[in-house]
């Protein structure tokens, strides 16, 4: 079923919006927050030919069970994976990624939001929504796969905030049946 926004046909840039329930049990509210301060910001250039994944899992390591946020700033890859969401046939998850996307060549960078959290077991998960462009100059985006990222000819800028008493860890949700990062307290 396609809904459109009657006011938005016509006008350029307006986006389709889609509205569904998830089968599991609803939680409200479903916004969650946690309020740490001071937090710590860091400014990470890699260079040509580094995985991304592990070098900020690296870098990461050095300052202990913390969440984080990030933005890439510039540079390019010389391949990648990234998944988009997709309709499923199953009604408990109507929308999933789905099979990832490959490109490799030289990509371009316009836009990338990195969030850092944690499994159970303090492992650092790092979870990456972004847009680039291909050499074609064809534009893509969606969930990046930060393990399968190598950085092109040109160093990838990435700043990170880290936060100094909480972190994102990842915990079941009863509504959408995902796992997702939820903010949680921690020890500095």
């Amino acid at each position: 079923m396609k809904i459109t926004n009657k006011s938005a046909e016509g006008h350029p840039g307006f986006v389709e919006v889609r509205k569904f329930l998830h089968a599991g049990q609803q939680s409200y509210p479903r916004t969650l927050d946690l309020e740490a301060e001071p937090a710590e910001e860091l400014r990470i250039t890699l260079q040509p030919g580094t995985i991304v994944g592990p070098a900020l899992r690296e870098v990461l390591s050095r300052y202990g069970p913390r969440g984080g946020v990030g933005r890439m700033c510039g540079g390019t890859a010389s391949k990648l994976h990234y998944h988009r969401i997709e309709r499923t046939s199953d009604d408990n998850r109507p929308y999933d990624y789905g099979p990832p996307f490959v490109l490799e060549g030289c990509i371009s960078f316009v836009t990338g939001a990195i969030t850092i959290g944690q499994n159970q077991d303090g492992k650092i998960l790092l979870h990456c929504h972004a847009g680039f462009i291909d050499s074609d100059g064809q534009i893509h985006g969606g969930h990046l796969l930060l393990d399968t990222v190598e950085v092109g000819v040109d160093p990838l800028i990435i700043r990170l905030c880290l936060f100094s008493q909480g972190a994102f860890v990842v915990n079941s949700d009863e509504e959408t049946l995902f796992s997702l990062l939820h903010p949680t307290p921690m020890e500095s």
